[in-house]
């Protein structure tokens, strides 16, 4: 608790007094885009991109300037950009990483450095809840526990009371797995079987078996998202589950990437997210046509989230009339809401969470 005290009381870098005068933001954008979470990190650029290209990248007076590096999911890889970021590029605000793993590797340095982060897709719970870091903000993305927690809720309300789970074994499943699986037993519901894999799995055959023999009467199953949900999705479909073992996902198992990968296969699959796509809302369809305009694909959560996120940042500095210094700029964010928000209404706690809904969602085929 010392060790935390310490680090969350660190006073700024110099490099907090100089934000804004030179008349430019500098912002460095962590994210992978080689590696296994490649198009993930790609998308979650693509939707910061946009949302400069759309609004432009002066903000009262201020330039914004981005400056990105490729943490290829790994997390020594990350902690290692990010103090080039810092020290060496002199950023003044983080953005990302997306994976849970090497957000909690980086953490702890950026807010030692008195640098203010935004993160726009990374669920790890720790960063806004047993370990705060008071400058991080959680812009576009909810916890792995919190997006899923109305999915344990929903699958007992359905009429289910067995459930069996298939997560990722880091700390993005464990925590995807424990949102389910505390709803759902605290409304009633028994957990039969917990089963894990490793990243990169490439043949599901074993853990699709024991989803099948586990005797429950719905599997919720998670992924990072990418080639695992695919593989994942063919798997369960070839041994014959589809229509015999109900299933529920997370955001990330039936994300975009997965669905134009798997096609038909994903049809009728449900899935728990704060992010959907085909909402009927001004906000999204905006952001959708737009993105298949510029990058000819229907927009992930990863995309949705960087954009999201380069639009908090875009009001907060807009509010301080163009200074982004370290604690203000977080506290800016913070007292945002949006009436509709591409996540729906949205505002912050005081742990620097979002507050909005969560969707239940199927996949059904569109026009295109």
């Amino acid at each position: 608790a010392v060790g935390l005290a310490l680090v969350a009381c660190a006073p700024p870098s110099d490099s907090d007094s100089k934000v804004g005068e030179s008349g430019t933001v500098k912002v460095g954008f962590l994210s992978p885009v080689t590696g296994t979470a490649a198009a993930a990190g790609t998308e979650m650029r693509e939707g910061w991109e946009l949302y400069w290209e759309q609004h432009g990248t002066t903000v009262a007076g201020t330039k914004v300037e981005t400056v990105f590096e490729d943490d290829a999911g790994n997390p020594d890889t990350a902690l290692t950009k990010a103090k080039r970021l810092i020290e060496d590029e002199q950023v003044q605000v983080i953005v990302g990483p997306l994976l849970a793993n090497t957000a909690l590797a980086v953490s702890d340095y950026v807010t030692r450095e008195g640098v203010p982060s935004l993160q726009p897709v990374t669920a790890a719970d720790d960063l806004t809840q047993r370990k705060q870091h008071p400058l991080m903000l959680r812009a576009g993305s909810y916890t792995g526990s919190q997006m899923n927690f109305p999915g344990g809720k929903w699958a007992y309300e359905e009429g289910y009371r067995k459930a069996v789970t298939l997560c990722p074994d880091y700390a993005f499943g464990w925590e995807s797995c424990a949102g389910f699986v505390r709803a759902f037993t605290q409304a009633g519901g028994q957990i039969v079987k917990q089963l894990w894999f490793p990243l990169g799995t490439q043949d599901f055959s074993p853990y699709v078996t024991e989803l099948g023999s586990a005797g429950a009467d719905i599997a919720f199953v998670a992924t990072a998202g990418g080639a695992d949900g695919a593989r994942f999705i063919k798997a369960f479909n070839t041994f014959g589950l589809k229509g015999k073992l109900p299933l529920l996902t997370h955001c990330c198992l039936v994300d975009q990437p997965t669905l134009r990968d798997a096609g038909p296969e994903a049809e009728g699959v449900y899935s728990v997210s704060y992010w959907a796509e085909g909402r009927d809302s001004p906000a999204v369809k905006k952001f959708v046509d737009g993105y298949k305009q510029k990058y000819g694909k229907i927009p992930s959560l990863n995309a949705a989230g960087g954009y999201i996120t380069a639009e908090v940042f875009a009001k907060a500095l807009e509010k301080l009339g163009g200074k982004a210094e370290a604690e203000a700029l977080i506290a800016a964010a913070r007292e945002l809401t949006f009436a509709d928000s591409l996540y729906g209404p949205l505002k912050y706690d005081e742990m620097n969470n979002p507050v909005g809904p969560v969707y239940i969602r199927k996949v059904e085929k569109n026009s295109d």
